[in-house]
């Protein structure tokens, strides 16, 4: 099997998929809140409440919407200084940002070339790791750039991770558990309270978009590891 590099994979239509993330909102009946059984703006207005100031980082934002939501909140209540908003996503697709809207913003950029400084007390990324070449490498830097008291929330198969001599997908359940890392099974989502910094200790060798679908119903992308 050919495995191909991360410039390859971008031009893969299975990459540019706008099946699964585009149109979500942060809450109501296609959104986050149904796909992570978890309010992004109850949790936002929680951490705001107690910091005066919040930031959370959208990653596959698809069209944005989400974020828009949130953000046009923080208008009406007149805090979009207290807030910053930040979608990343590999096509432009995104929504137009209200003309009243200051704490939003969106960046075009493949995930595993984006690099970060910032921490932030929200990090998601519904269903994007399925279409991302180095899934661990984009997992570690999302897990570095949540704040000590933030969270991350990720959908991820781990059969769409291959690992070379780990046919029974045991590797990355036990590095999880050894540094309190959630990963729930049945939703295929990783829940994780405060910064970690993890070296799997891994050698990335390509992705094959050719794999078909994974539990969402929808073709994905997976990645070889050694």
């Amino acid at each position: 099997m050919r495995l191909l590099t991360e410039n390859e994979l971008i031009w893969s239509s299975i990459v540019a998929n706008n099946r699964m993330n585009r149109k979500r909102n942060a809450s109501g009946i296609n959104s986050y809140e149904r796909e992570l059984k978890f309010k992004p703006e109850v949790y936002l207005n929680t951490c705001l409440k107690q910091q005066g100031h919040v930031k959370w980082l959208d990653l596959c934002c698809g069209e944005g919407n989400a974020l828009i939501q949130y953000a046009r909140e923080l208008a009406d209540k007149g805090s979009q200084h207290r807030g910053t908003l930040l979608g990343i996503d590999l096509i432009d697709q995104f929504q137009p940002i209200p003309s009243f809207v200051s704490c939003l913003r969106f960046q075009i950029s493949s995930l595993v070339n984006w690099e970060n400084e910032d921490q932030y007390d929200l990090i998601t990324c519904v269903h994007g790791l399925h279409y991302v070449g180095d899934k661990l490498k984009v997992l570690s830097q999302g897990l570095r750039s949540v704040s000590d008291q933030g969270l991350i929330m990720a959908n991820l198969d781990l059969n769409n991770v291959k690992i070379e001599g780990d046919s029974k997908g045991q590797y990355l359940k036990k590095l999880f558990i050894e540094n309190e890392i959630e990963y729930n099974v049945r939703r295929k989502l990783i829940i994780c309270k405060g910064s970690r910094n993890i070296n799997f200790n891994l050698t990335y060798k390509g992705a094959d978009d050719k794999t078909g679908p994974n539990y969402t119903g929808q073709d994905a992308v997976d990645s070889y590891y050694s």
